[in-house]
């Protein structure tokens, strides 16, 4: 398994365990989706992950280059995710989450998140899109 994946699989057992309706089933390393959650023998359940835009890494820390346009990166970071979904259908799972995950907003969003992550809309053909950070562990659901 290479580190890429070694890391895709911590970021989704993380997402598992914050998650509380995560689904029962096997979970099953793929790529486009990065996972299939198989929940019996005809339903998949389809997870990609995603780093999300507008960080910049030093030290292996992900950091907002911008924490005030937070909406703007959630909202490129979909876009790119979107242009990939007929390859995530290929599997045909009954649903197809995206998990996009930042390792620490490092206190630098001014302003009260959890409740404007409820006011913005983010279009999207996803069915779930959540948003987690690693590092305190918080897990948003943005759509």
């Amino acid at each position: 398994m290479t580190d890429k994946k070694k890391i895709e699989l911590q970021v989704l057992m993380l997402f598992r365990k914050l998650y509380g309706e995560f689904p029962n089933g096997k979970i099953v390393q793929n790529e486009s989706p990065d996972f299939l959650v198989k929940v019996n023998r005809r339903k998949k359940l389809g997870i990609e992950l995603t780093e999300l835009h507008g960080q910049e890494f030093y030290e292996q820390q992900g950091h907002l280059t911008e924490p005030e346009k937070i909406n703007e990166h959630i909202e490129d970071t979909i876009r790119a995710k979107e242009e990939k979904i007929y390859l995530y259908q290929k599997h045909k799972p009954f649903q197809l989450w995206l998990l996009i995950h930042i390792e620490s907003f490092q206190n630098k969003l001014l302003f009260n998140f959890q409740n404007k992550i409820g006011n913005w809309n983010f279009p999207s053909d996803f069915d779930r899109i959540f948003l987690m950070e690693i590092e305190n562990e918080k897990l948003f659901e943005i759509n």
